[in-house]
């Protein structure tokens, strides 16, 4: 299902995760809940077209895995990351999401 995740190179990762979609995708679906596209144009308020191209960004690079459940698509962070992978994404959302809570409080 997911791809080959052992050849995730940092570049590569750094590039995906520098749009601030697919950084906001990411951290949407970082608590390892699946999430349809429909969600998530929901949530991020952009075009269908718009949120899928960066999913496949996403999942092409190995971060998400996808599945098919009949005409929906669901989306998820992927579970078998390298360990320096995921350490990388453990710091990136504890990061983020501290600054938008401190956004949020000073707002």
């Amino acid at each position: 299902m997911s791809n080959n995740n052992s050849m995730i190179q940092p570049l590569e990762l750094f590039k995906v995760l520098s749009d601030p979609t697919r950084l906001k995708i990411f951290q949407i679906l970082y608590n390892k809940e699946s999430r349809c596209v429909g969600e998530l144009v929901e949530i991020l308020d952009q075009p269908q077209p718009t949120i899928s191209r960066h999913l496949n960004h996403l999942k092409k690079l190995g971060i998400l895995n996808c599945v098919r459940d009949g005409t929906w698509m669901w989306y998820e962070v992927a579970n078998d990351l390298p360990e320096w992978c995921q350490n990388i994404l453990d710091i990136t959302y504890k990061q983020v999401s501290s600054k938008e809570k401190a956004i949020l409080k000073s707002a």
